[in-house]
């Protein structure tokens, strides 16, 4: 089995999200001058892991499920190793199992230099990363999707970032992760506005069935407008830096993507959103650290 198929069945695309999450808590503990390289660093690899296990174990319980089969809408649009036989179940159990266990560990290690609240933010991560398509609950099937993609790369993967590497638990962290949750959970309710018809054939009830197809799309349009005001909020009550602005710069695009979904549900629904929240974060970190810069010399008044 080459390396390759394994690095494809992780869907290592994704892992962009993560990168931002980590990213803007290591930009806001820098900013409270207490940032540790090492311990971002494992984090990070750690919750990489913790991206790519969930991502495995979504793919593993669809196919169990019967929700991923030959000609289902993921299949048209990405490598499905397990589905496809690439990869035999028993090795990708295996797989997955090993990335949770690299979560664990690092986590514990954490957890002995940080306090055992690191393990909280694990517990709490790791119930959303499998409770999401795994029995007896699956998040997914009961159109609670979105809110568990929304708390695990914001409040909880920015959150417990901010205290790993601060040893501190803020209210600012958790308000400002909020942006970044809203995009990522917009992502996931986008890729479920384009497969409601087939999600309806397999059982599933998504967000998007419950709405419909005219408030799907006043959902889709809010949810991205709040990710701005949650933010535009934050700098007007001073506490984030005015550089944060810079994410004004994505408004454009983020007005032509909605007028997409308007003339129809694209293909590509999920990939485009995600281009939106990423380019979004990074300015978002960038401003971040950029304001934190010109706040230790005094330049805002």
């Amino acid at each position: 089995m080459s390396l390759k198929v394994w690095f494809l069945a992780t869907r290592p695309w994704s892992f962009v999200m993560t990168v931002v999450s980590v990213g803007l808590a290591g930009s806001l503990a820098w900013r409270v001058g207490s940032f540790e390289p090492l311990y971002f660093l494992l984090t990070l690899f750690g919750l990489i892991a913790f991206h790519a296990a969930s991502n495995m174990l979504n793919d593993y319980y669809d196919v169990k499920h019967t929700v991923d089969v030959d000609g289902a809408p993921t299949t048209r649009y990405r490598m499905h190793p397990l589905l496809s036989g690439q990869i035999d179940v028993k090795p990708f159990r295996i797989m997955i199992a090993s990335l949770y266990a690299v979560v664990l560990s690092i986590a514990t290690y954490l957890s002995l230099v940080r306090g055992p609240v690191v393990l909280v933010f694990t517990i709490a991560g790791l119930f959303f990363s499998y409770f999401y398509t795994a029995d007896p609950v699956p998040l997914k099937h009961r159109a609670l999707g979105e809110i568990s993609a929304l708390l695990t790369w914001g409040p909880l993967m920015v959150g417990g970032t901010y205290f790993v590497l601060t040893g501190r638990i803020d209210a600012l962290p958790v308000i400002a992760s909020l942006p970044i949750g809203v995009l990522v959970m917009t992502v996931l309710f986008a890729n479920n506005m384009r497969d409601v018809d087939y999600d309806r054939t397999v059982n599933i009830t998504t967000l998007p069935m419950l709405l419909g197809k005219e408030r799907s799309l006043t959902f889709y349009k809010y949810s991205i407008l709040s990710a701005y005001l949650i933010l535009f909020a934050l700098v007007v009550a001073a506490l984030l830096p005015p550089t944060t602005l810079l994410v004004i710069l994505t408004i454009p695009s983020a007005i032509r993507l909605v007028r997409i979904f308007k003339r129809g549900i694209p293909d590509a629904a999920d990939p485009l959103t995600a281009q939106l929240a990423f380019r979004f974060g990074l300015l978002m970190i960038a401003g971040v650290l950029v304001g934190s810069f010109l706040e230790k010399f005094g330049m805002f008044l």
